[in-house]
């Protein structure tokens, strides 16, 4: 079966690419039909993906306030319906723990409160955003003249001769997707079940790649290790577990965290929750190279008096090379802190006049390969912010002496039958209850066993580094394939918000393939 377009992978880029094309194709009457498919692995992520549906996305908060989002979903979210339809989640799907969140919301969530600016939103919200836009395509893709077949599956194998045929690691399952104003459901169909797919072009949505397979030796299926946090359903599957060794009547569940960024963090309010008003006794442990975490997207009283000394109109139209960036941010940084400003009063500043973008702009091709490969990690190392809220309930575990951090990495898993063994490099033992790896994401070139659709692109180009794929401006790395989220190393350079850099650059390829 050939198809003009295939996507892979149902979340924000799935469902934006599809948006980009309704846009792209509105003006224009399609004489021949265009043929698109749809693969996802997990229907049960629709909408949303792993990182924004009301199932895998349960108790996770948006990094950033809701005015450093898209204008879209600023526009979306202001309407006096959809605030309501969040309140309305909130209070009756009482699971999900967002009583308090409304209750310190409620004047931000009013119609007519501009401070709804500074919100921190939970993530699942985004999917109410994405089910919108799905059922606006689907009710206008007969008007483009475009056909679109949904399929359930895991692609496993890309290859290309004249056009590109896509292998699952089972079969694609061919299902129908139903709708009416409120809701989506997808039905299995009757038809037979494919071995492939060909198709002229492919767009690769997958989010991020789960991170680095350590060693395991198992003497026993004890299913305690969660290595892919996010996928496996976040923090509350974490609770889901807990819960269970605690209703055996234990003393102390010891937990171990690998890693200690956004994955850990995401994890600290239930955590908290569990031990101080459901009385588990809880120990954390956490094990990173380094003990540094995310910082609290937090602006100081006097933000709104911040002006800049060395991002100025003067020294950007200056910028030629990729280290210059980095130097005036350093330098912004530190003139900051004499004055008493809060590092995040600097970069929230940053964001909103898109100095980085302007900065990047300035770049030759080479100084911006340059940029993407070496400068934008150590940029991003540098800010990376987080819902306050999680960093204090951290704080205050670390206060009470409920968590422990460790400068040290694992090398072994132990799978035995009532606990999984740690074995770090400087020889330790560490004996945990339940073990959860959010490293992060394995390195491009590293990846082997992880994901092997990846390992199957790095077969069709030479265009990669340990920072990712190399794709143009487009996002096309090789003929025909697009990859623009986070598997590409220029996927955000201007470092805006991940869902505003792949939302736009979804749009981008669409405008690019049928403009």
């Amino acid at each position: 079966m050939l198809f003009d377009l295939t996507i892979i992978g149902f979340g924000v880029i799935g469902v934006e690419t599809l948006h980009g094309i309704k846009k792209a194709l509105i003006k224009k009457k399609n004489k021949k039909k265009i043929r698109i498919a749809v693969i996802e692995k997990d229907l049960n992520n629709v909408p949303g993906g792993v990182a924004y549906s009301t199932k895998k996305s349960k108790f996770g908060y948006f990094n950033n306030p809701l005015r450093l989002s898209h204008k879209d979903f600023i526009k979306w979210f202001k309407k006096k319906k959809n605030k309501k339809s969040i309140i309305n989640f909130s209070k009756t799907n009482k699971s999900y723990n967002l009583e308090t969140w409304v209750r310190n919301n409620e004047l931000k969530l009013s119609q007519n409160f501009d401070e709804y600016k500074e919100i921190y939103l939970p993530r699942l919200i985004y999917s109410f955003f994405l089910k919108e836009k799905i059922i606006d395509f689907l009710n206008s893709k007969r008007k483009l003249n475009i056909s679109v077949k949904f399929f359930k599956g895991e692609v496993i194998d890309l290859r290309k001769k004249k056009v590109y045929a896509l292998f699952p690691k089972k079969l694609f399952e061919s299902t129908n997707l139903n709708f009416n104003k409120h809701k989506i459901k997808f039905t299995k169909k009757k038809s037979s079940n494919l071995d492939k797919l060909t198709s002229k072009k492919i767009i690769l949505g997958i989010g991020l790649v789960p991170p680095k397979k350590i060693k395991e030796i198992i003497n026993f299926n004890n299913n305690n290790y969660i290595w892919d946090f996010y996928s496996s359903g976040g923090t509350h599957n974490l609770i889901k577990k807990i819960n269970l060794i605690n209703s055996k009547k234990r003393k102390i569940i010891k937990l171990v965290f690998i890693g200690n960024k956004a994955g850990l963090l995401e994890t600290m309010q239930e955590l908290e929750t569990l031990i101080n008003i459901k009385r588990i006794p809880i120990k954390i442990t956490c094990i990173s190279k380094n003990t540094l975490t995310l910082q609290k997207a937090e602006r100081s009283k006097k933000f709104d008096t911040f002006k800049y000394k060395f991002f100025t109109k003067k020294n950007i139209s200056k910028i030629s090379k990729a280290e210059k960036i980095y130097e005036l941010l350093r330098k912004e940084f530190n003139y900051a802190k004499k004055l008493k400003f809060n590092k995040y009063d600097v970069w929230t500043n940053i964001l909103k006049d898109k100095i980085m973008t302007l900065s990047y702009n300035r770049l030759t091709q080479l100084e911006k390969k340059k940029y993407n490969q070496l400068i934008f990690p150590l940029i991003r190392n540098i800010t990376r912010y987080t819902y306050p809220e999680t960093v204090s309930s951290k704080n205050r575990l670390l206060k009470r002496k409920k968590i422990n951090f460790i400068k040290d990495k694992v090398t072994l898993i132990i799978k035995n039958k009532n606990n999984i063994s740690l074995k770090t490099k400087s020889n330790k033992l560490i004996v945990s209850d339940i073990v959860i790896n959010v490293s992060g994401p394995v390195n491009i070139l590293e990846n082997k066993k992880e994901i092997k659709l990846v390992s199957a692109i790095r077969k069709l180009t030479t265009k990669v580094n340990k920072t990712g794929f190399s794709p143009n401006n487009n996002f096309m790395l090789e003929i025909g394939l697009y990859i623009p989220g986070t598997l590409a190393n220029n996927f955000n350079p201007g470092r805006q918000t991940i869902i505003k850099a792949i939302t736009n650059n979804a749009h981008k390829v669409s405008r690019n393939i049928f403009n």
